[in-house]
């Protein structure tokens, strides 16, 4: 059998592990909450190396503090960001109060307008500054996560697990795509 981290698994975990939008789809139905967030400042409030220590210690930040988390990028006002999607530690509500927590302190660490939480039901935007959209301290609804929409302005692809090149008659997806079905903006 298939292991991911020494852990042994069936067939069917294997490929919901290998897959980031299965294992989303998982999480999702188990009752995990997950959230989006980024360190980086647009170009003129931060210069591309500041923006990648910040994005490293974010990762760190999530780390210690006990969070899954997997490199996204992020699509947002018409620009692209390096981003970090979190799963909350368990399934249930309390953990995805937790999770929304401690990214919305980390969101407001970093100066972002705000961050993305999804509760396994519908998502919102929460206002992590003064000066940007939303507002801080308030949510705005943004609707349901959809899979593989790559239209809209506000979406998140995650990336193949590895860069290998692929096995003769294999082919690749490139990086699978999920959006929120957006009630302003798009």
């Amino acid at each position: 059998m298939p292991k991911i981290g020494g852990i042994m698994l069936s067939l069917k975990q294997y490929i919901i592990e290998g897959n980031p939008l299965a294992r989303l789809h998982k999480h999702a139905q188990e009752g995990r909450h997950y959230a989006v967030l980024s360190a980086h400042r647009p170009e003129g409030e931060a210069t591309p190396e500041q923006n990648k220590i910040r994005h490293n210690e974010l990762k760190d930040k999530l780390t210690s503090l006990g969070y899954a988390h997997k490199e996204v990028e992020g699509h947002y006002e018409g620009d692209k960001e390096k981003s970090i999607m979190v799963h909350a530690r368990g399934t249930g509500d309390e953990h995805g109060k937790q999770l929304l927590h401690h990214v919305k302190e980390l969101g407001s660490h970093y100066n972002q307008d705000s961050i993305f939480h999804h509760d396994t039901k519908s998502a919102k935007l929460h206002g992590t500054n003064t000066t940007g959209f939303v507002g801080k301290d308030k949510t705005k609804p943004v609707g349901q996560t959809r899979y593989n929409k790559p239209d809209s302005p506000y979406q998140t692809e995650t990336k193949p697990k590895s860069d290998k090149p692929l096995k003769k008659g294999r082919t690749s997806k490139g990086s699978a795509r999920f959006t929120t079905a957006s009630k302003f903006g798009g």
